[in-house]
């Protein structure tokens, strides 16, 4: 061994930079796209967010269909039946009769760690299934299927403006025709293995959503500052697509209203931060802007929905606490340094709903926000206004 050779700390700190260095010159080269892309007079916007798709890497598919349906090309019913049935018939031939194998295999793993009685009476008992041809191949199969019917939809609720409040019903509209569709029928056989995979288990693939859900939880990683950057596409995109999710909650198509609390009730206790996004950020305004308009949507679409899990204390004293935390943002918030002693839950339930709408009512008269935001905040001030006092018939 060289007596030169570096220390093992100092090879080690080498490493972390150069790791670190590639890193800057990647995202220094997205940046450079997606401005490029931002700036392009020649691509109209839907066609900014497919080209950002592809550089940023976002989780989207094909949206052929979907497309065609908010164009009028094609119904809701013909919509959902080109998009439901390859779904249905995967799901009810367990992929074509692949899934069994595959099934088994994590079955016969299973069972080793319990007795002979309980692995029978968990997994079943041991059978032989056919291997796939193409074991790795699996963009045939009803959960891919289901990822990419999704991704789909939610792609495209990012292109729609969120000011256009009829195309984006359209869209939830296709989303209520697909939970309106009846449930495949469950394959035969049904083996143990195969029903107690999170596709097969509860037989409710239509009326249920399923993997909407976790769907809309990955496309949370392709918000501005972690998957995606910065530039005005970007947060517009994030915009309509909150929009979409706060459409959604208040027609009871899908319950997700714990986006909207993500969104709306923890954007405004937050400090403007580029999280991830740290190469050449945005400033604090704009940051700042983002956080309002998509909390302002939320609130304005389906605030109560949003606020419903807040108890209603009717406490004057939480009220005029508000006065003196007002300036307060992240663990400075008497709710989040209480955290701790009040076991996750937070006292002052008032103070947070009249928190939210005195911010909002304090960003309305900010002059740093564009006059759209400020004008989207002053609505949200007003909507709060009935959410801070709901009465009780209301809870």
């Amino acid at each position: 061994m060289p007596k030169n050779r570096p220390s093992k700390e100092k090879r080690d700190q080498a490493k972390t930079e150069e790791r670190r260095a590639r890193k800057i010159e990647k995202e220094t080269r997205e940046n450079d796209d997606a401005e490029a892309v931002a700036d392009d007079n020649t691509l109209d916007f839907a066609a900014k967010i497919d080209r950002l798709a592809e550089i940023r890497n976002w989780f989207c598919a094909d949206t052929t269909v979907v497309d065609q349906y908010m164009a009028s090309e094609i119904s809701a019913a013909e919509a959902v039946n080109i998009l439901a049935k390859p779904i249905d018939e995967a799901y009810s031939t367990a992929n074509a009769g692949t899934e069994y194998f595959r099934q088994e295999r994590f079955a016969r793993i299973q069972r080793k760690y319990h007795s002979p009685e309980k692995a029978l009476e968990l997994w079943g008992p041991e059978q032989d299934w056919p291997e796939p041809e193409n074991a790795r191949d699996h963009s045939g199969n009803a959960e891919m299927l289901l990822w990419n019917l999704w991704y789909s939809i939610l792609h495209t609720a990012k292109k729609i403006p969120f000011a256009e409040e009829a195309r984006q019903e359209k869209l939830v509209h296709l989303v209520r025709a697909l939970k309106g569709r009846p449930n495949p029928p469950e394959p035969v056989p049904m083996t143990i293995p195969l029903k107690r995979d999170w596709v097969w288990q509860l037989g409710t693939v239509w009326s249920d959503l399923l993997i909407l859900g976790a769907s809309i939880a990955e496309v949370r990683n392709d918000s501005c500052g972690c998957g995606a950057g910065w530039s005005w596409p970007e947060q517009q995109a994030e915009q309509n697509l909150n929009a979409f999710y706060a459409r959604l909650t208040a027609s009871g198509t899908a319950n997700i209203h714990t986006q909207g609390e993500i969104c709306a009730v923890d954007a405004l206790k937050r400090a403007p931060t580029p999280w991830y996004r740290r190469l050449s950020p945005p400033p604090d305004h704009e940051i700042l802007s983002h956080y309002v308009t998509c909390a302002a949507l939320w609130t304005i679409i389906t605030g109560k929905e949003v606020y419903a899990g807040y108890l209603h204390t009717r406490d004057e004293r939480d009220i005029e606490v508000v006065d003196r935390i007002l300036e307060l943002r992240d663990n400075e918030l008497p709710w989040n340094r209480s955290r701790k002693r009040y076991k996750g839950r937070a006292r002052w339930e008032t103070a947070k709903r009249e928190f939210a709408r005195r911010r909002f009512e304090a960003e309305s008269q900010n002059e740093e926000l564009s006059l759209e935001v400020r004008e989207l905040a002053g609505r949200a001030a007003k909507a709060m206004d009935d959410i801070v006092w709901q009465k009780q018939e209301e809870e």
